[in-house]
């Protein structure tokens, strides 16, 4: 058979966002939201004059409020420049932590490696986008919240965690999609496994979001790209916070999307998955490929369409044949 001929930039995107389209996200109807105009009316029918005077005392005591703030900003100020300090930024308004100067950061374009080649290393950049958390402080959280056993199997039940010190992520809704995800019958759960989310008590694998600097204390960082990855030893599913907020290049800026395949991939390897290495018969990576680094077989030198289930509609194979990494078949030399 002949090989695939390499296809360039412009197919590859094409290829990913035409699969993307084919398996992504939804999580049901949506429902109108009250106007404004809808809840003052209530508000008002309910409460009479009262309803009219309440903004008038908002009005006043925000006054008040601004200009007590006022006087003490700037007996701040005047404090901070008389111990030579600088007029910095608010702590209730700092973005996330700055990473000690000793440790060297990656920069978010890929550099050249002797493991694997440069191209391989482009493809596995971190996109452009928002600032992260780099440095939490190595400790972790529980954050409370439970669910239902959903699928049938034995029961494993994990904790959603998120490292102290990381900032700039919406928590609730991370915790939603992590439980949204593991729970849709396109994941694990309905496939020879139970999953519960519990908050407290005996676990037995923890999805963590987690800084990037503490991301490499876990999965190691001997080739510059951002990963995550799961650590056996602490039971720690490790969601490297700067992938949830950039996210990946194969997954052509469909950031949602690519953060099922994340929980998906991770907890896949929590639950005993090892990785995947060529398509699925239909032409889907199946979801333990390595595709955040990229969706080329490194079997067959074919591409796939990305996909971030395990168990996508439709796709025959799934999950996919998956094998231990060795150097003939791990296309980057990397473990995420």
């Amino acid at each position: 058979m002949t090989p695939e001929r390499p296809r360039g930039p412009v197919e590859d995107v094409a290829r990913a966002r035409a699969a993307v389209r084919h398996a992504g996200v939804t999580y049901g109807p949506r429902t109108r939201r009250r106007s404004f105009g809808d809840t003052w009316r209530d508000f008002a029918h309910h409460y009479g004059w009262r309803a009219y005077a309440l903004p008038v005392l908002l009005v006043l005591t925000l006054a008040a409020l601004l200009t007590t703030n006022e006087v003490a900003r700037k007996a701040s100020h005047a404090t901070s420049i008389a111990q030579g300090g600088g007029g910095g930024q608010p702590a209730g308004n700092a973005g996330p932590p700055v990473a000690s100067g000793s440790i060297a950061l990656k920069d978010d374009q890929a550099s050249t490696s002797q493991h694997v080649n440069n191209d391989v290393l482009k493809a596995g950049a971190l996109p452009p986008g928002p600032a992260f958390t780099r440095q939490g402080d190595g400790t972790f959280r529980i954050l409370k919240g439970t669910s239902r056993k959903v699928g049938s199997g034995p029961l494993h039940r994990y904790s959603i965690d998120v490292e102290n010190g990381v900032t700039g992520v919406d928590l609730t809704a991370f915790q939603r999609l992590v439980v949204s995800t593991l729970s849709d019958p396109r994941s694990w759960s309905g496939h020879g496994v139970t999953l519960q989310r519990v908050d407290s008590g005996p676990v037995d694998f923890h999805v963590s979001l987690t800084s990037s600097l503490t991301t490499r204390n876990f999965c190691g960082y001997s080739i510059p790209v951002e990963t995550s990855c799961y650590d056996a030893v602490n039971q720690r599913v490790v969601l490297n916070v700067a992938r949830w907020v950039r996210g990946s290049a194969a997954y052509v800026g469909d950031l949602a999307v690519y953060r099922v395949y994340m929980i998906n991939h991770e907890d896949g390897h929590a639950l005993g998955h090892r990785h995947a290495h060529q398509c699925l018969p239909g032409g889907l990576a199946p979801v333990m490929m390595q595709q955040t680094f990229g969706l080329r077989s490194a079997a067959t030198q074919k591409m796939c369409g990305a996909n971030p289930w395990p168990f996508p509609p439709g796709a025959a194979g799934a999950p996919g044949a998956e094998q231990q990494d060795t150097r003939q078949n791990d296309e980057y030399g990397l473990s995420d």
